[in-house]
């Protein structure tokens, strides 16, 4: 008798499972692909990178532009010194790269820093398959696109660019791609 109230029970539940499947047109969650993980984790390691150069920029600013006019525009003596003994290093051309740097104004670096914060959150929900991510990985990714074109004074390449619309339209087919209904 017991045996038979098992098997009763087990087909019972086994009947339930086919029809709760059958009735439920609720898709199955996306799965995260081994492509969308590798420039996932490419799109992590660059948007970290942008925080923290930028940070760095954004925070040293005001004490590397102090350092510049003290020195007439020019690296400190021994800083040239010191490239000038580099090898493939030319102190001139340091000095023209120190230059453009501090041309752009101290609040472009912070607000790259914030737009790249961004971007890695919009990153991290991505990894988790959540829609929402790609949305503000795409904004914060076109906001430092218009900052650096129309605010840095800085050359903006086309492979920016292109990169960008690459890494955006990865995410779109990936994120919206029609989950399978089982």
């Amino acid at each position: 008798m017991e045996n038979d109230n098992k098997q009763e029970y087990q087909e019972y539940n086994e009947t339930t499972e086919v029809a709760d499947n059958q009735t439920s047109n609720t898709p199955t969650p996306a799965k995260r692909t081994g492509g969308m993980t590798f420039v996932l984790i490419l799109s992590m390691i660059g948007s970290g990178w942008g925080i923290l150069v930028n940070l760095l920029w954004g925070l040293t600013h005001p004490i590397m532009s102090s350092i510049w006019q003290t020195n007439n525009n020019q690296l400190p003596d021994e800083l040239m010194a010191v490239y000038s003994q580099m090898e493939g290093f030319d102190a001139e051309v340091m000095n023209d790269i120190m230059r453009s740097f501090l041309n752009i104004p101290q609040y472009h670096y912070l607000l790259l820093a914030l737009f790249s914060a961004m971007s890695l959150a919009g990153v991290i929900m991505m990894w988790k398959m959540r829609k929402t991510g790609f949305h503000c990985y795409t904004l914060a990714q076109l906001m430092m696109l218009l900052l650096t074109a129309f605010l840095g004074k800085a050359y903006i390449g086309v492979g920016d660019i292109m990169m960008t619309l690459l890494f955006v339209a990865f995410y779109a087919i990936n994120i919206f791609k029609p989950a399978k209904v089982q």
